[in-house]
């Protein structure tokens, strides 16, 4: 027979008082700190009075009494005879708790229902009130995003900042492959010379042995002209659609075309050279070789012939004092450098590539390209020149150290250098350059500048630049090229990139907005994050994360060779998958969790297809996989709970694994020093051959869903601005049998558990019919997070969205709390994703 409730319930009270009474006896026989000094948390000698309330003018409440306002020693001290009275109001307390327990016994004995004077509110009239705790108090704890510095075995020191929480989190299992192109054996030794003192910027004297040299085997080691031909189609194929360096033209009739003639003319015993070549044509030329080869669909990834070609290119730059005389062709040599090093694995460094941009834009600002050129009246073309390479290499450099969470080079206030028209462009390219610089201009730059300010920005700035994200709609041109794309006409390669960009060039805002937010969100409130006052900012991050998964799937089946090969995709696609995986990880109750864990077997399955042709992919899979692990166990454990009452055995793998690294708190830049360990040195396998889906709720389902578990007030002005998913089909598997896999059949298989497949308990969730058929539409609005804001934007009236409920205090630089490093590593060892010892006991 079940027990009565009511008379469970009495018992319970009783418990507590009796809790509640040795608490006190025990500090009124100095066996535990006393209570002023347990609200003040100071150091109490338990004496009576302590010491501590001795100098504080508390004596008179110890050791059970506590203060009430910051004034209440220096009141009490000032009356007479008040110790006395508190002395009398103390021993009051202790009787009227001892009738207080001797009537509960009494009406046990004699009825199952609670004495009327035995009520909560009569309970604690004896009891001297605690202070209130102010709003401010309540958002103490929230998180100082201020990066992560990682300290290597040698004691060198690199800082990523919040924006770079998944350049922190590759590093920790980065490998360095073994230099495949051997300068010594694949260049003469003056060229080798030169192009280790390339970035010196001395130069070589135009006329002298060592110039005339250099240029001489500058020419002997082009490749044959056939060759050069198929390396530039390439480039302009696969490469330009990221970057508006070199046109056909250019390339073909003023760099190819005359290095070409001039080498015939080289090559002739009995003519005299007359064509005089400069040393930026050639590093011009063989960055373009290097690039062709590194995009060249027929020869491996990362090939050692772009190497070679890089380093000859090294070697012409530096017959030039770049430094001291640079030009505009310069400014677009650094660029050329910046993109090969950029996609050619992991030979360099991010912070070499970062490097490199900010010197390019130092040259860029060193001749003025800042500045409009038409203040100095110059003729139409080498204006436009100079606005290309200007906004190019500041949207390298923008790019890069946003990447890496550091300042950039460049600051717009000090800019009014003017777009480039693009005359002459078709005007889907014309208006694709264009929307691509502005949105760099009015939504990265506002977002860097946020992101990785000293002076943590308050909440609602945070959701103003949400707002402005949202706003920037594309162009009629570009949304009806996207539209068609679907269709069964051919597209080429570089269009069929530059439509990626253009669906996630949003998301990816949203993802460096809103990362710390999201972390925040979900480590306070795991069970079900939209409760959280940064609820806006975990749905805006899930979903962006969710349509950046999606829409990689999509673009990955065209051209995967060439897709794969860009290092661009993997950080994004990356960092999405460290979101959802968190989801299913750290809030494996919320609605969204099923959803959350197919997506992050969807980009498991996509890293595991780029393994062959990317380092990138190799490193991220790595960390990946042992995420999804984590995810499984977490969810088994969930529905073993719900169903069976118990915990699921598999939890203790996850509870001791010590991997040194915790991904949530690292990806959201909360971290505060991470060390690494040493790159270790092996060949890898650039030829390894590798051979699902899911869609995140909409968001009226998580509405739906969460009305019985209580949404955050400022989720529901947010939700408005959010559209709703493609029509959409319900399915559901019932969980009741539901038992743990093995990690070989469930972790890592790219699926949920058979028997808990669509739900959690209590929960559906919405699948998008084009998902479950395994067809992928061509909708840009499918893969838009915001397509009700492509027709329209609507102003925002963001002070409504009061995050704070009724607090007006929103700048989280009041709210900083000093010790959260400390709670960060104390919530890691908790959950036993890091190893104590690496950051000691």
């Amino acid at each position: 027979m079940p027990a009565d409730p009511r008379y469970t319930s009495s018992s319970r009270k009783i418990r507590k008082l009796a809790s509640e009474k040795d608490i006190e006896l025990k500090r009124s026989c100095g066996e535990i700190s006393c209570a002023e000094c347990k609200r003040s948390k100071l150091k109490c000698d338990r004496k009576i009075p302590c010491g501590s309330c001795v100098r504080r003018g508390c004596s008179n409440f110890c050791p059970n009494g506590t203060s009430t306002s910051a004034d209440s020693s220096t009141l009490s001290s000032s009356l007479p005879g008040t110790e006395k009275l508190h002395s009398k109001i103390s021993e009051m307390g202790q009787r009227i708790r001892q009738l207080e327990d001797a009537l509960a016994i009494l009406q046990s004995s004699v009825s199952s229902e609670p004495h009327a004077l035995l009520a909560d509110k009569l309970l604690s009239i004896k009891s001297i009130p605690e202070p209130h705790s102010s709003p401010k108090d309540a958002l103490a704890e929230t998180m100082d995003a201020f990066g992560t510095l990682t300290i290597g075995e040698s004691g060198e020191a690199k800082f990523f900042g919040p924006s770079a929480g998944s350049e922190a989190l590759l590093l920790a299992d980065t490998e360095l492959p073994l230099e495949m192109f051997d300068p010594q054996t694949g260049a003469p030794a003056l060229l080798n010379n030169l192009a280790s003192m390339a970035f010196l910027g001395s130069g070589c004297e135009t006329g002298s042995d060592t110039f005339e040299k250099a240029m001489t085997m500058l020419f002997a080691g082009l490749p044959p002209r056939t060759r050069a031909w198929s390396l530039c189609e390439t480039y302009l194929e696969h490469s330009c659609w990221h970057l508006q360096l070199l046109t056909r033209q250019e390339l073909i009739e003023d760099i190819l075309t005359p290095i070409y003639n001039a080498k015939k003319e080289h090559e002739d015993p009995a003519g005299h050279p007359c064509i005089q070549i400069s040393p930026y044509k050639f590093a011009h030329l063989y960055l373009v070789f290097a690039q062709g080869v590194l995009d060249d669909l027929t020869l491996p990834a990362v090939h050692v012939e772009g190497e070679k070609y890089h380093h000859y290119a090294c070697a012409a730059l530096a017959l030039r004092p770049f430094i001291d005389t640079p030009e505009v062709q310069t400014v677009r040599v650094i660029l050329l450098i910046v993109h090969y090093r950029s996609c050619a694995g992991e030979r360099y460094t991010r912070d070499s590539v970062w490097a490199l941009a900010s010197l390019g834009c130092k040259l860029a600002q060193s001749i003025g390209m800042h500045r409009d050129p038409a203040r100095w009246h110059m003729d139409e073309k080498a204006a436009e020149f100079r606005r290309k390479m200007f906004w190019e290499i500041y949207l390298r450099d923008l790019l890069q150290s946003l990447t890496l969470g550091r300042p950039p080079s460049i600051e717009l206030s000090y800019v009014d250098c003017g777009f480039p028209t693009c005359a002459g462009l078709e005007d889907f390219d014309a208006q694709y350059w264009k929307w691509k610089y502005q949105f760099v201009r009015d939504v990265l730059e506002p977002v860097m500048k946020l992101t990785l300010s000293a002076a943590p920005p308050s909440y609602k700035t945070i959701l103003e630049l949400d707002s402005k994200v949202r706003e920037m709609v594309l162009p009629p041109a570009l949304k009806a090229f996207i539209t068609s794309e679907g269709a069964s006409t051919y597209i080429n390669a570089g269009s069929h990139m530059k439509s990626y960009l253009l669906l996630n060039f949003r998301s990816v805002g949203m993802l460096f907005i809103h990362r710390s937010f999201f972390a925040q969100a979900l480590l306070d409130y795991p069970e079900n994050p939209l409760r959280s006052p940064y609820a806006t900012s975990f749905l805006a991050t899930y979903r962006a994360a969710s349509v950046m998964i999606r829409s990689t799937f999509k673009h990955l089946e065209l051209y995967p060779e060439l897709f794969m090969r860009w290092w661009g995709a993997w950080t994004q696609l990356f960092s999405s998958a460290i979101i959802v995986g968190s989801v299913a990880t750290k809030a494996p109750s919320s609605s969204m969790a099923s959803t959350a864990f197919k997506e992050l077997g969807l980009a498991v399955d996509m890293f595991e297809r780029g393994v062959g042709i990317s380092q990138r992919a190799r490193t991220g899979l790595a960390i990946l996989k042992k995420l999804k692990e984590k995810a499984s166990l977490a969810l088994s454990n969930y529905c073993s709970s719900t169903n069976y009452g118990a915990p699921s055995p598999a939890l203790s793998i996850l509870n001791s694994q010590e991997d040194g690294t915790d991904e949530l708190a690292l990806f959201g830049g909360q971290m505060s020093v991470l060390v690494t360990k040493a790159t270790s040195q092996k060949s890898p396998s650039w030829h390894i051959s590798s051979s699902s889906s899911g869609a995140s709720p909409s968001p009226t389902a998580i509405l739906d869903q969460g009305n019985d578990q209580g949404i955050h007030p400022s989720l529901m002005q947010y939700m408005p601005l959010i559209p709703p998913t493609s029509p959409a089909i319900n399915f559901s598997v019932s969980a009741s049998n539901f038992e743990a896999q093995s990690l070989e059949q469930s972790a890592f298989n790219g699926s949920v558990p058979v028997s808990w497949n669509a739900r959690m308990p209590g929960h559906s969730v919405d699948i998008p019919s084009q998902w479950v058929s395994g067809h992928v539409v061509h909708d840009p609005n499918y893969f838009d997070l915001f397509q009700q804001l492509q027709q329209e934007a609507p102003s925002t009236d963001v002070t409504a969205l009061d995050t704070w409920g009724a607090n007006d205090m929103t700048d989280l630089g009041q709210l900083m709390n000093v010790d959260s490093d400390m709670d960060w590593v104390a919530f890691m060892k908790e959950c036993g994703t890091v190893n104590p010892a690496t950051f000691g006991a």
